[in-house]
């Protein structure tokens, strides 16, 4: 139970470490010298956000939600998609959190939302049972 709680733990801690670090790359959309609270300036990003920002936003939740299933899926014992799709449901309602508390998201960016955090956690999942079977194969060979 505590081996599991830990890999999720882990797991969202990658997921949204990766999601804050692609989206402070770029200056020009999370300025670095804002002055007052942090969600003031998420707020107008978000309003004043072009296309490209969206973009890059999703394909870095996609890279989060596998890498973050990747590294619970790695720690788990049993039920490595299980666990790593629960990371994908998590980001997901924040997500949908964010959507619903910061006005200004592009419909397209919501509705593909929903078909990102779980299919890329899942083939996290899926990338490491793979990679664990064929090495338990190899094992068994020597």
């Amino acid at each position: 139970m505590l081996r599991n709680t830990l890999a999720v733990l882990l797991g969202l801690l990658v997921a949204l470490a990766i999601i804050t670090f692609s989206l402070m790359i770029n200056s020009y959309w999370i300025p670095y010298d804002y002055k007052g609270v942090p969600i003031e300036a998420w707020r107008s990003v978000v309003k004043t956000a072009k296309e490209e920002f969206f973009v890059a936003l999703l394909i870095s939740s996609g890279v989060a939600s596998l890498l973050g299933g990747v590294v619970c899926a790695l720690i788990v014992k049993r039920a490595k998609k299980a666990y790593a799709m629960f990371i994908g449901f998590i980001l997901l309602l924040t997500a949908i959190a964010n959507v619903l508390i910061f006005k200004g998201f592009p419909t397209w960016y919501i509705l593909s939302s929903f078909f990102v955090f779980f299919p890329s956690s899942w083939l996290g999942a899926q990338i490491v049972e793979s990679l664990q079977k064929k090495s338990n194969k190899e094992k068994k060979k020597l």
